[in-house]
């Protein structure tokens, strides 16, 4: 692959590149995350888009093609070309129609968005031209009468998406008691044992526990407040910057003692996971670390499936089960709107409508296999 992605790293901060056949910065690109780091994205967002453009900018050059250029019919073609498996994306080769895509629909339109967002923010400098698609039902976008490409995801009505991506949606994976139990039980230290009963316990995201202070916690009031915070040195962040407060029972505050008083000991951190004996001890835990640990209780489990998401999952569906309203299940899980909640947790509409089938006897035991 002629072009790059690479980690840029400050005395604060990190973001990313992506360079050229010059290995060289690509200008437009480069415009573009540095935007996003100064509206405040994440390491991990500006790195995906990185990388996402990254994938265009290779398919340009193998194209000689300017960004600034394209048409939309030769953008579908960089889909097309995305869909190949990664040895069949080298200039020159040709592959027949029906081949199997190698990439999910949901990364596609993670991609597609990418781009859209690399293009409205062109569209808005006077740097790019829009790619057309169809004429607005009403209102204007900032790039004129039309819609520039993949305009689904600016603001105003539209009438259709230029490029179409069909994904399959997996319902998110619950955890039985018996395996969050099991994965507790796999955990070689108190600190990897309070972190997995955290997350089973107030739905916190992975990232949101790395960035957790002592003073988060909270057993007077019986909660967990995740603050928004900038300057975590293992770049662990709130998505969204939305801070938002937790109820936990009480158990969770016993771990944490138990934590504290076994093992952490005289650490001076503020960091509430920090590493014990590896590394640099009370140095915050890091992506790299969890990801490890992730692994080993798949490996010492058998639960393969298992990923620091499914206990923020498991989470939201027991207070969904338990008709914990919609909206109060999407501030717990800090989520932009309840619509979000409601889309992502759509399956368990159906799960619902068969238990009571169920239980009033118009189904019966072979009619819910």
């Amino acid at each position: 692959m002629s072009v790059r992605v690479q980690k840029l790293a400050g005395d604060s901060a990190v973001s990313y590149t992506v360079l050229g056949e010059d290995d060289l910065p690509i200008a437009a690109v480069e415009a573009f995350l540095v935007s996003l780091v100064a509206k405040g994205k994440a390491p991990s967002t500006v790195k995906a888009y990185a990388r996402d453009l990254g994938d265009y900018f290779e398919w340009l050059a193998q194209q000689r093609l300017d960004f600034a250029d394209v048409e939309i019919e030769q953008a579908a073609l960089f889909f097309d070309w995305l869909r190949r498996p990664a040895e069949l994306r080298k200039p020159g080769v040709f592959v027949l129609p029906g081949v199997t895509s190698t990439l999910e629909g949901t990364t596609l339109i993670r991609k597609r968005a990418a781009l859209a967002e690399f293009y409205r923010f062109h569209a808005l400098r006077g740097t790019a031209k829009p790619i057309f698609g169809a004429k607005t039902g009403s209102g204007r976008l900032p790039t004129g009468d039309y819609i520039p490409l993949l305009a689904h995801t600016l603001s105003g009505p539209v009438e259709f998406s230029p490029i179409k991506i069909t994904a399959r949606r997996k319902p998110p994976r619950d955890l039985t008691d018996h395996e969050v139990s099991s994965l507790q039980d796999a955990c070689r230290n108190l600190r990897d044992r309070f972190l997995v009963t955290l997350l089973y316990e107030c739905g916190l995201r992975i990232s949101e526990a790395l960035g957790l202070r002592h003073e988060d916690l909270d057993p007077a009031g019986g909660a967990v407040h995740v603050v928004a915070r900038e300057d975590n040195p293992n770049q662990a962040r709130v998505k969204g910057m939305k801070d938002r407060s937790v109820p936990v029972r009480d158990y969770v505050f016993f771990r944490y003692a138990d934590f504290l008083d076994a093992e952490y000991g005289d650490l001076d951190s503020d960091f509430v996971f920090v590493n014990l004996w590896r590394g640099h001890p009370g140095a915050a835990m890091t992506y790299s670390a969890v990801s490890d640990l992730e692994a080993r209780l798949q490996a010492a489990t058998g639960v393969d499936d298992f990923t620091w998401h499914t206990l923020r999952h498991s989470y939201a569906t027991r207070l969904l089960r338990a008709d914990v309203p919609i909206e109060v299940v999407a501030e717990l899980l800090g989520h932009a709107s309840s619509q979000t909640t409601r889309s992502t947790y759509a399956h368990l509409t159906l799960n619902d409508y068969r238990r009571a089938l169920l239980e009033h006897g118009v189904l019966d035991g072979e009619d819910a296999q």
